[in-house]
């Protein structure tokens, strides 16, 4: 259980780092906030959703 915790919470600091920089870098550059900065960002948070749900409900295989 332990890799599991650790898998989620890594996703989810991967994530916060990725969009925290792309948002600092990219901010003044872009000029459509939807499409430059919410779409990419909400990319990356659905992705993350998806890896926690996948992560947490996969069955644990038994060890021998």
């Amino acid at each position: 259980m332990e890799f599991k915790t650790a898998a989620v919470v890594s996703c989810w600091i991967a994530v916060a780092i990725i969009a925290s920089v792309y948002m600092i870098v990219f901010s003044g550059a872009l000029g459509d906030v939807l499409f430059g900065v919410f779409l990419p960002v909400g990319t990356l948070v659905l992705v993350a959703l998806f890896v926690t749900i996948y992560v947490t409900s996969s069955s644990n295989k038994e060890k021998n």
